[in-house]
């Protein structure tokens, strides 16, 4: 009897002092290890919230860059990091929800190998084509590729990315035939510029400066909504009603069992962050949308999106490799 008190007694005083810990979180830099690249358009959006958050959680955001494996290695190094709050992930939607379809090992599920906080922001994709190319809308351009079979391509970041996804949509609902020309650098925007390639499904920020001096014409985003940077260009679904633009964010996890209480001071950090009005304003101007959703309602979006991949990737009949 004696013995099973003093476990009931060191079970109380352990579940007291990780409640302390958790209520004094932080009193150390937090590690962000990010997907991306240093110098690649996620990581050098995601600096100035790290600075913020840093701001409003008192402790330094301390960026780990582990590019690698299409975000494949960051993944893993937080799944199996310790659940303490002192190290987080900054992730695009490839591993968390593309790379089940797209891989026969290592799927990751994003609401049990990791703890879900936050989605910090959406980018859109647009079609744009250079100012030769005859058609000067999203209609026109489906009226051209059905006159000429075949004979119209595409650019994009690589096979299974959401460009090819969002190309693959519009050609199966348009009903058209085009070739899709991948990349596994930055030139699918610049072989457009050249003229060596006529059209390019690509992000807003990698578009907009060539929308800007004439030198790409925009026909429509891949989103929800227009984009304010772009008003009179459509979204694809106003042309093509069945269209599903693919998931594109950039978002915030733990690793699995993370605290609640942490949990909750980690949320309020990333909402106190993306309310601020000079973020806002930059990613308005870079046409990102802030987020900041709970991590209950990011839960259920990631829920959503992965639903909303498997119908992109089978209608990109990508068939899963490793």
């Amino acid at each position: 009897m004696l013995n099973a008190t003093r476990f009931v007694f060191a079970a109380i005083l352990t579940s007291l002092a990780s409640t302390a810990v958790a209520q004094n979180y932080p009193v150390k830099p937090i590690r962000i290890i990010s997907e991306y690249i240093a110098g690649a358009g996620g990581d050098v959006f995601f600096r100035p919230l790290a600075t913020s958050l840093s701001t409003a959680t008192e402790q330094q955001w301390i960026v780990d860059n582990r590019g690698g494996a299409g975000g494949l290695l960051a993944v893993e190094a937080v799944s199996r990091a310790t659940p303490d709050g002192y190290t987080l992930l900054v992730a695009s939607q490839n591993v968390p929800v593309t790379r089940r379809y797209l891989s026969k090992s290592k799927a990751v599920d994003p609401n049990v190998d990791l703890t879900p906080i936050s989605a910090l922001w959406r980018t859109t994709l647009v079609f744009a084509t250079h100012p030769s190319f005859p058609p000067k809308s999203l209609q026109e351009l489906i009226a051209y590729a059905k006159a000429h079979p075949g004979k119209v391509s595409y650019s994009s970041s690589g096979i299974g990315t959401q460009a090819h996804f969002a190309g693959a949509n519009f050609a199966n609902i348009s009903g058209i035939d085009i070739l899709h020309v991948p990349y596994n650098n930055n030139r699918q925007v610049t072989d457009v510029l050249a003229g060596d390639v006529p059209l390019t499904i690509s992000i807003v920020s990698s578009v907009t400066p060539y929308t800007r001096a004439g030198r790409l014409r925009a026909l429509a985003v891949a989103g929800h909504k227009r984009l304010e940077i772009l008003p009179d260009v459509p979204m694809v679904s106003e042309v093509l009603p069945k269209f599903e633009p693919p998931p594109t964010w950039t978002a915030l996890f733990a690793p699995p069992g993370l605290p609640k209480n942490i949990l909750a001071r980690l949320h309020a950090a990333v909402a106190k962050t993306v309310a601020t009005p000079e973020l806002r304003a930059k990613a308005t101007a870079d046409g990102f949308e802030l987020i900041g959703n709970t991590p209950e309602e990011f839960s259920a979006q990631l829920k959503r999106d992965i639903e909303v991949a498997g119908r992109l990737v089978k209608a990109a009949k990508i068939e899963p490799t490793d």
